[in-house]
């Protein structure tokens, strides 16, 4: 499994495209995140992305179905919203919950949108694959990443 720069330096085409549409300032830093429920039914919820190097997070509300989905099974699938001309991008993988203060404390700081409880959960999303898909002389062109690990 890999930190968000760690994909990022391995494949700078992918991180360039999740950049482009996780970090949205204009519309907010929201992406969907995929779960399963404990019967493995599947489940979408909306996030933000939380950037500080080396990783992606996300603050789960404590309350919420994706933290009690997460804190059964770690598995999520994140997509961004869909960018201009169709451009997409995906990762899956599992997540890790931070637990160190300073850790937390640290992602805390670096949360850009407003409302929030501090006290809340927070994970990190390591990836074990990803996907980007723009389109190319009207056919789609992917790119894909899958970890070794």
């Amino acid at each position: 499994m890999h930190r968000w720069k760690e994909l990022a330096v391995a494949q700078p085409k992918i991180g360039e495209i999740g950049e482009k549409l996780l970090r949205r300032p204009d519309q907010g830093e929201v992406a969907l995140l995929g779960t399963t429920d404990h019967a493995g039914r599947p489940a979408m919820a909306p996030v933000c992305p939380i950037f500080l190097d080396p990783g992606m997070y996300v603050l789960l509300a404590r309350h919420t179905p994706k933290h009690a989905h997460l804190a059964r099974d770690q598995h999520y699938v994140l997509h961004a919203m869909v960018g201009a001309d169709d451009l997409e991008f995906q990762i899956a993988g599992r997540c890790r919950f931070v637990s160190d203060e300073e850790e937390r404390q640290r992602v805390l700081g670096a949360i850009t949108f407003p409302n929030f409880d501090p006290d809340d959960p927070i994970v990190e999303l390591l990836v074990t694959r990803a996907l980007t898909t723009h389109w190319e002389d009207g056919q789609p062109a992917k790119t894909v990443f899958r970890s070794s690990s």
